[in-house]
């Protein structure tokens, strides 16, 4: 301990920076010295967890909750306004919130340049950044605890939830964020939504989750199972979104949306809707969020294979029966985009359906699959785009798309015939023009021709000539070179001067050219043959 009691301030601080601030803090019994030493290390490591396990016979949580809190007081006064490095907290529940928010604010108000906060208690956190307008958070996992997001400031909130199908769902969230404009909120359904202050959305992004076989479990509810109780909250945070722009739900979302089809908001803003798809998951909702969405313009479909159920309606044409509703009917969708498109029958006749049922729309197109081939005739077809039309006499025309470039291309009648049809109404009240943009084909490989090979032929080979030639001058220029600097001092020192200013940063092109030009000045004095040489050559 003698050897580094002898040691400077600073050093010591540095190795006490590698401990926790509770492991530097017990040096303070050492010595005089040292009872406040471990104060100045720039760097501070706070975890209420290795207050929080006391051994036997010490204190009761209360008292050492208390001790803890005391403890950080004392360290953050000591160091005054001194500047700080990193700020690491670890606090778990039982913590006075109002403190946590001082020490983050004492901190932030030193400079700190790394700042590492794991909290319990959103709240704390927010109310430590008075004018954040962005803030992202990734791989939650939430206690058993009411959570609240509030923020006056904040503009744009981002929540992924990590976790497995097991994962027990979050008891309660809370979002009173007056001034927020976009949220991206993907997470396991909580129990409730107590608050949800949301009145200046303008695009939210939502992904609800489910656990295990809660999907079977909601398509047949009942008011006494654990699924329906459990879920029967989330319409508090649907109806929050009520003001939204522009919506994009996933498939789980969708489903969980069909639990309270009867107490669905009215979206009286919404101007697009999209919607992610999946094969496993169903559009039971589909009919009554399309009824409430009284002004959408835009309607996105991330794939049309969905579980087909007799709640569909109208919006598929999956299952036939005479009275099946009128959502498409009265929505003014003025543009459909299609993604993901695979070209299976059932997604041909669903496109037709929504060709003869949606009465405004003016403009659709429709997306191939990326990963899978479409199983259209013409298989480089990538996007097809149809236009209505008042015309008694419909058109169709391809355009080739080849290397990021549009160039017309000419498909036979019977192709354009055949491939249309499998999509055009068959009411005749609504008609449309379709255009299919195609993958290009890379252009054929061209023969070359023999004289263009041996025309070729003969440039590499004088090509390789001149190349030899040079070389076999610059062996000759470099040899009387060589011979001058032996026999000469000062070109010698006038060369290791050149090369000393070469190396140093002060020197810049002009210089070179200046120093080479007197250089060869008193190389042409002291040999005039290789002067002239040299300068037949640069000729």
């Amino acid at each position: 301990m003698d050897r580094i009691g002898s040691l400077p301030n600073d050093v010591i601080c540095h190795i006490l920076s590698f401990l926790t601030t509770k492991e530097a803090g017990l040096t303070s019994i050492l010595s005089k010295r040292w009872r406040n030493l471990f104060t100045l290390v720039p760097s501070l490591d706070i975890d209420d967890s290795v207050f929080l396990i006391p051994e036997e016979g010490k204190r009761e949580r209360d008292g050492i909750l208390e001790s803890f809190m005391d403890f950080v007081d004392r360290v953050l006064a000591l160091q005054g306004d001194t500047h700080i490095k990193k700020f690491s907290l670890k606090c778990k529940t039982g913590i006075d919130t109002d403190r946590v928010n001082l020490w983050i604010c004492n901190v932030l108000q030193r400079g700190v340049k790394s700042l590492e906060l794991v909290l319990d208690f959103l709240e704390v956190f927010l109310s430590a950044f008075p004018v954040l307008e962005e803030f992202h958070m990734a791989d939650i996992q939430w206690p058993q605890m009411d959570e609240s997001v509030s923020s006056q400031s904040l503009r744009k909130l981002t929540i992924y939830a990590s976790g497995f199908r097991d994962f027990r769902n979050p008891k309660s969230i809370s979002f009173d964020t007056p001034n927020l404009v976009y949220l991206e909120y993907s997470d396991y359904v909580a129990a409730d939504y107590p608050k949800v202050n949301l009145p200046d959305l303008a695009e939210a992004v939502l992904d609800l989750k489910l656990n295990g076989h809660d999907i079977l479990l909601i398509r047949a509810p009942n008011d006494e199972d654990d699924v329906s109780l459990r879920l029967r909250n989330v319409w508090k945070l649907i109806t929050g979104l009520r003001n939204v722009q522009r919506l994009i739900i996933s498939a789980e979302t969708l489903e969980v949306l069909s639990l309270f089809c009867e107490s669905m908001p009215v979206f009286n803003n919404l101007k697009s809707l999209h919607i992610i798809c999946d094969a496993d998951l169903g559009w039971q909702a589909m009919p009554v969020l399309l009824r409430n969405c009284p002004h959408v313009e835009t309607l996105v479909l991330e794939g049309l294979l969905h579980y087909v159920t007799d709640k569909c309606g109208d919006v598929c044409d999956c299952i036939s029966r005479e009275d099946k509703g009128r959502s498409l009917l009265s929505c003014p969708v003025k543009k459909l985009e299609i993604r993901e498109f695979q070209g299976t029958v059932r997604e041909k006749e669903m496109i037709r359906h929504f060709l003869e049922s949606f009465p405004c729309l003016d403009e659709m197109e429709v997306y191939a699959d990326d990963q899978n081939a479409t199983n259209l005739e013409v298989n480089r077809i990538f996007k097809i785009i149809a236009h209505k039309v008042d015309e008694e006499e419909v058109s169709t025309k391809t355009v080739l798309l080849l290397y990021g470039k549009l160039f017309s291309e000419s498909m036979s009648q019977t192709q354009m015939e055949e491939i249309s049809s499998q999509f055009t109404p068959r009411n005749n009240k609504n008609k449309y023009d379709f255009f299919y943009i195609l993958h290009g084909a890379p252009p054929p490989t061209q023969e070359m021709s023999q004289d263009l090979k041996e025309q070729l032929d003969a440039a590499k080979t004088k090509l390789a000539e001149l190349n030899e030639e040079y070389k076999e001058r610059q062996r000759v220029h470099d040899a009387m070179f060589d011979g001058i600097v032996d026999q000469n001092t000062m070109i010698a020192s006038a060369l290791k001067a050149r090369q000393s200013a070469a190396e140093s940063e002060a020197s810049n092109d002009q210089e070179k050219k200046r120093d080479f030009g007197a250089l060869f000045e008193i190389m042409a004095y002291l040999s005039p043959d290789f002067a002239t040489a040299l300068t037949a050559t640069w000729d």
